[in-house]
């Protein structure tokens, strides 16, 4: 939400905090991804920590995004395969989408939108993991 609002405000430092701030909680999201088969795990894993010590390299922000954006989109699927949410099957497609506008410098505009976007597909993806009933124990 932050790098929107700083992409659609052209402030390239809340643009950065963003960035770094989006890194950040993947790198924990991305360490406690349950997934059986470890090299999915692992390669979850290995993304979100690249992509967040790229973050922090000036000039490679783009990079890193790959690097989160994939990580992001295969926690999604996961989610989706397990638990059958709607924006699980969207989020992969569109963070490809969106990140081929930030590839091809789309305006900053079509950017901002583009992640407002996303931040609301992830929103509505954890408010339905939200309403599950885990560790509950009858």
């Amino acid at each position: 939400m932050v790098t929107a609002i700083g992409t659609l405000i052209a402030n390239p430092g809340l643009e950065e905090i963003g960035h770094w701030g989006a890194s950040l909680s993947l790198v924990v999201s991305g360490w406690t991804f349950l997934v059986w088969l470890s090299n999915w795990r692992w390669l979850v894993r290995s993304l979100v920590v690249i992509g967040a010590v790229i973050a922090f390299i000036p000039h490679l922000a783009i990079l890193s995004w790959a690097f989160t954006i994939a990580a992001s989109a295969i926690m999604a699927a996961k989610e989706t395969h397990c638990f059958h949410f709607w924006a699980g099957k969207v989020i992969p497609w569109y963070s490809l989408v969106l990140g081929i506008g930030v590839l091809i410098g789309l305006p900053a505009i079509i950017q901002g939108l583009l992640w407002l976007g996303l931040a609301a597909l992830w929103a509505f993806l954890m408010a339905g993991r939200l309403k599950l009933p885990l560790f509950v124990i009858d």
